[in-house]
């Protein structure tokens, strides 16, 4: 994949705790450290994004009949054949 450089304004804290990290040894230099917090980034906001959609789901079938039920009942039929 391509590289793109991108230059950033940040808050001198971060910067500086990025560059603790860095000194113990977490990340080999701070673009790894920034590359590595933006990816975190990026999945977390996908995984909110799939929560919300399982919850779309659920809360869309909530009122449909449990599966469970279903086979349950279907099961009790084939008994009584």
């Amino acid at each position: 994949m391509a590289r793109v450089q991108v230059n950033l304004k940040l808050d001198e804290g971060i910067v500086r705790e990025v560059e603790r990290l860095v000194e113990q040894g977490c990340f080999r230099t701070k673009t790894e450290a920034f590359v590595k917090a933006l990816q975190l980034l990026i999945r977390a906001h996908k995984a909110g994004e799939l929560i919300k959609r399982f919850d779309e789901v659920r809360e869309a079938t909530e009122e449909a009949p449990s599966l469970t039920e279903a086979v349950i009942e279907s099961h009790e039929e084939e008994d009584l054949i």
